[in-house]
């Protein structure tokens, strides 16, 4: 207190009371710079610091006046507020104690300052006010010290239970329910306890106690927004009377319950809300300052609480993070396909995979730098030993990045293995350098499949090189990737011209042809095999027309991947004029024959004709007789042969024998030529089997032709004691006929060419009664011009049988014979 400060007496007529209202203002002012002075109130603000105190000094003048009115007064509960805002603030008993002792000096200076100037009598009244201005204070510090130390004992208890709750626990989930329930039990008045933690601007449940766990979990608010929101957006305390109708109570489990008093506090930390926390109670409508002040005790104490679980489950949850990267990098490094090394700053090796210790890539031992290298174990590329301040970790511990590093292993069995691989340095965060890794890979097999590959490619290059024929090999965007001589002499351009280029910059007038074709190749991966075309060499555009043939396919991976497309090109102009040549030869051949067996008609008619006029005259020589008959069998058969031919030359050169479909009768036909058969071949046995229909429309002559050639077949080529069979099988729309022997088996090798003109039934067949060996291709011919099939089947033990399938209808097109 300044005891050279002045102030305003009153005049000496002004009882205490009355002198302390007067004067408060300047009691404070004085009271303040005393306390000021004490180190506990240094850092309180100056509403903080004057909060409770012009009431108290209002109620104590109040008490000092009945010594005038003799009324009655009391402080009521004014100590008690101050007292419990001490604590509040941290105070001590003793500071508090010295606050009012300071407050008690501060009023007697000032008082006995006015008193002086008042005289004896004055004096008197003074002394009185003064005796009951002592006791009144000294209630007053007496209430102050007994609320204080109640409220300190009960906030300490409540503090104890709180610390007690978070001992041994690991994590939130497990500390917070714990933490509520002692708020809950440690007053009376309260039923519901809340804690709400902040996610960025959003408030989320956490925990509750009291209420309905299940409602309260999903829960959530914005700051600023209700109860809990506007507190943590104005950070300070807030209460309110009727929290189930207040609409600024957001929760319907607070408001479904009948929740009455409600009060929350904001949770700080380092200037932060980081979070908020509510107490409600059904019963009461308003909650006393000490249980206020008990629960931002508690709120305060369960805050450093809840910062330390928070931050001991981030740490748990970065150790238990970091041993998962760990755990996941020895799990990478372990099972990694290639051989990992590394070694600390002094050179000592830590860390060796799986695979380094397999593949014995480096011959290392966790030992010191002075053993990096066994002897003769390391090799240079090319074979020479490799000295060990050469060797890539040490290099790499002296802070140099080692790429494309090669050398040779030589392993325990002997075995000489070529290895590649990177060595780089270990630095800290600070750059400090913490040691290296060698990652190394096992290149022999690699390095023999590329020789491998080099010589099948050399091989390749010198097969296309003397192939004859022109070859390529294009990728999907159909660039030339390799080329013969052959395909690039066609082109008109050296193989170095075609590589890397594309189909169409090498040959643009074929492009539009052919790119559609090779695309086609590549998205299918069907080959386009001999492929005909014809046009002029395009190193020779104006030259002749050339005759090409070509095969497409695609070049797959071994997994089936089409990479490209391989093309294989052959000129093949003299073929085909060759062809042409043989061709002609064979038209004129034929012709001829055509012509000769034509002409050949006419004598032969005259000598037919004259034979029969001979054999009717009467009188002629029984020698000119034989002479004439023998000249009509010869005559006969040559009519046949030139029959026979004519036909060849028709099939072949008229598009198939013609014939002239009407309505017959196949049975009659059938038994007809059976007749005629057995006139020509007395003693041997033909036998019919014919039931059902058989009639339709054929051309009846031909048909006769096709039964008289296969019967004649059968008949020479079977022993004469053997019948020859002749079945009609009905099949509806068709008509089959079987013609059987028991001869002796047609070779299997005969077989395939049994119709083909010009073949004999039996290799080297000289049979007497053998003709052109064309009877069997006019078999065929003429089944075909009906629209039919003709087969054979012949087994040892079974003989032969010719089967022929014809429809009753022949199909329309059918070749007509033109008169």
């Amino acid at each position: 207190m300044d005891n050279n400060e002045t102030s305003d007496v009153a005049p000496p007529s002004l009882p205490l009371g009355a002198f302390i209202r007067n004067q408060h203002t300047h009691i404070l002012k004085n009271w303040e710079n005393s306390v000021r002075q004490l180190p506990h109130a240094q850092g309180l603000s100056r509403p903080r610091l004057l909060d409770h105190l012009p009431d108290l000094l209002e109620r104590i003048a109040n008490v000092v006046e009945t010594v005038h009115t003799g009324g009655t007064a009391s402080l009521e509960d004014m100590p008690e507020l101050h007292a419990l805002d001490r604590l509040d603030s941290g105070y001590d008993l003793d500071e508090v104690a010295e606050e009012y002792a300071l407050l008690r000096a501060c009023i007697l200076h000032f008082y006995g300052d006015y008193v002086k100037s008042g005289g004896a009598e004055s004096m008197a009244l003074a002394m009185r006010e003064l005796v009951s201005f002592n006791r009144t204070f000294d209630e007053a510090v007496a209430a102050a010290v007994s609320r204080y130390a109640q409220a300190r004992e009960r906030t300490l208890v409540a503090l104890d239970r709180i610390s007690e709750a978070a001992l041994g626990t690991e994590n939130l989930d497990t500390f917070l329910p714990k933490l509520l329930r002692v708020m809950l039990e440690t007053t009376e008045a309260v039923d519901s306890v809340t804690l709400l933690l902040r996610e960025d601007e959003t408030l989320k449940v956490r925990a509750s106690a009291g209420l309905d766990e299940a409602e309260m979990s999903s829960f959530s608010l914005r700051v600023g927004e209700g109860f809990a929101g506007r507190i943590a957006a104005q950070q300070r305390p807030m209460e309110v009377r009727s929290a189930a109708t207040d609409p600024l109570v957001k929760s319907m489990a607070l408001r479904s319950r009948g929740t009455r008093a409600l009060y929350g506090v904001p949770l700080v930390y380092g200037g932060e809300v980081i979070g908020v926390a509510h107490m409600g109670s059904r019963t009461a409508f308003e909650f006393s300052n000490e249980d206020k002040l008990l629960f931002r005790a508690m709120v305060s104490r369960a805050t450093g609480l809840l910062i330390q679980a928070w931050l001991t489950d981030r740490e748990q949850a970065a150790r238990a993070e970091a041993e998962a990267q760990k755990q996941l990098l020895n799990l990478v490094i372990e099972q990694s396909g290639e051989a990992i090394i590394m070694a600390d700053a002094q050179g000592v090796v830590r860390i060796v995979n799986a695979q380094a210790k397999r593949q014995e890539c480096c011959g290392l031992k966790q030992v010191g730098p002075a053993e990096w290298i066994e002897e003769g174990a390391l090799l240079t590329e090319d074979g020479r030993p490799l000295k060990a301040e050469d060797f890539f970790i040490r290099r790499a511990l002296q802070g140099e990045l080692v790429t494309h590093a090669r050398w040779k292993a030589r392993r325990r069995d002997g075995v000489v293995r070529t290895f590649s691989g990177t060595a780089s340095p270990l630095r800290r965060p600070d750059g400090v350098l913490a040691g290296a890794v060698l990652t190394a890979r096992d290149e022999t097999e690699r390095l023999h499949q590329e020789q491998a590959q080099a010589e099948t490619l050399a091989l390749l290059d010198l097969l296309l090189a003397a192939i004859p024929m022109g070859m390529a090999f294009l990728d999907k965007k159909l660039r030339y990737l390799r080329v013969n001589e052959a395909l690039a002499r066609t082109n008109g351009l050296p193989v170095e011209a075609h590589l890397g280029k594309t189909f169409a910059e090498i040959v643009p007038e074929c492009a539009p042809h052919f790119e559609p074709l090779l695309r086609r190749v590549v998205e299918t991966g069907e080959a386009l095999r001999e492929f005909e075309f014809s046009l002029a060499a395009p190193a020779q555009p104006s030259g002749p027309l050339q005759h090409w043939v070509a095969d497409f396919f695609p070049v797959r991976t071994r997994t089936g991947e089409v990479l490209g497309i391989g093309c294989v090109i052959v000129n093949i102009t003299e073929h085909k004029q060759q062809e042409e040549r043989l061709r002609q030869t064979a038209e004129f051949r034929e012709r001829f024959l055509g012509v000769v067996s034509h002409d050949l008609r006419n004598p032969l008619n005259a000598i037919l004709l004259s034979a029969n006029v001979l054999l009717r005259t009467d009188g002629v020589h029984a020698n000119h007789v034989k002479a004439a008959r023998r000249i009509m069998t010869s005559g006969e058969r040559m009519v046949r042969m030139i029959g026979e031919l004519l036909d060849f030359t028709r099939g072949r050169l008229g598009g198939g024998i013609p014939v002239h479909p009407q309505g017959c009768h196949m049975r009659q036909l059938c038994r007809q030529v059976m007749e005629e058969l057995e006139i020509s071949h007395p003693g041997r046995e033909l036998r019919l089997n014919a039931q059902g229909h058989f009639q339709g429309m054929w051309d009846p002559d031909r048909l006769t032709q096709l039964m008289d050639n296969l019967g004649k077949n059968a008949l020479d080529y079977s022993p004469s004691g053997t019948p020859v069979d002749f079945t009609l099988i009905d099949c509806g729309e068709t008509l089959r006929l079987e013609v059987h022997n028991d001869g002796p088996p047609i070779p299997p090798a005969l077989l395939p060419g049994i119709f083909e003109p010009f073949r004999r039934a039996v290799a080297g067949d000289t049979h007497p009664t053998s003709g052109l060996g064309l009877g069997l291709f006019i078999v065929q011919q003429i089944a075909q011009a009906h629209g039919g099939t003709v087969e054979v089947k012949s087994l040892e033990g079974q003989g032969t049988t010719f089967t022929v399938q014809l429809p009753r209808h022949p199909p329309a097109g059918t070749p007509r014979l033109k008169h």
